[in-house]
């Protein structure tokens, strides 16, 4: 798959919360191409973006949607269940930011290591579902992967099915840089480097999309990221200034659009 330029916008609105409100501004940033829609930043949560995302998956048919997920209030085995089945529901079209907040030093790192594990339980293959031999699934193929870190002690398995995308993709934002060395995205500001497979700029609608164009065929950056203000004007200038650069997609999941598929499993 050829290198592809992305378009991400992230909004912490506490409107997410009015379905109106969310639906019009999702279907805008649907049809603008935009590849990821963040619900909430780290200085701006909705209500709760896990809940949102599950809506969000119905309401949407291709965007990737992404839930901020702060450490200080989540535990990894209500997160890693809720993230799957909004994997599921969105046919592998979900993501999650974690975030670090309030939270003492190290327990986002370790919520991220303990959610990876509990996914990482079920092997792609396991669920059987035949109604003929009357078998459901293959034990074999289910892990004990049992966590203990700093902060988080958390018996596995998840009883909940490996998402479709293997992990939901997991992305960090450089105002609050959650330590992990194989994200898959990155949002940085200018100047700041972040390990993650992918790195988009934090820009504003008003900036060149030449220039940025320019950095993109570089090599410096992978796309370009907005946090949206004023959500509807943002997203119909995003479209008519940064959607040319987009290009179609393939793929099913999220993962697979974006040129970001798991190589192996766990």
């Amino acid at each position: 798959m050829s290198r592809a330029f992305l378009l991400s916008v992230s909004t912490g609105d506490p409107r997410l919360n009015d379905p109106l409100w969310a639906r019009s501004v999702l279907s805008a940033a649907e049809q603008a191409g935009i590849d990821l829609f963040v619900m909430g930043r780290p200085d701006a949560r909705p209500f709760d973006a896990q809940v949102i995302l599950g809506w969000a998956a119905a309401a949407t048919s291709r965007i990737g949607i992404v839930a901020a997920v702060p450490a200080a209030t989540s535990h990894p085995f209500h997160v890693a269940r809720a993230l799957s089945a909004v994997d599921f529901l969105s046919d592998g079209r979900s993501g999650w930011l974690p975030l670090s907040g309030d939270s003492p030093d190290g327990m986002a790192e370790d919520m991220v290591a303990a959610v990876r594990g509990l996914w990482d339980g079920w092997d792609p293959d396991t669920l059987i579902i035949d109604k003929a031999s009357g078998r459901y699934l293959d034990a074999s193929r289910v892990r004990s992967t049992n966590h203990e870190g700093p902060f988080f002690k958390v018996a596995g398995p998840v009883n909940a099915m490996r998402p479709p995308q293997g992990h939901i993709l997991l992305v960090i934002d450089g105002a609050d840089p959650v330590g992990a060395a194989d994200a898959d995205i990155a949002l940085v500001s200018e100047g700041q480097v972040l390990p993650a497979r992918r790195r988009l700029l934090k820009t504003s609608v008003d900036s060149d999309p030449g220039a940025t164009a320019e950095r993109f065929f570089r090599g410096e950056i992978d796309g370009a990221h907005f946090e949206l203000n004023d959500a509807m004007a943002d997203i119909a200038l995003i479209a008519e200034r940064f959607g040319p650069l987009v290009d179609a997609r393939e793929g099913k999941t999220l993962r697979q659009r974006l040129g970001l598929a798991l190589e192996e499993f766990a």
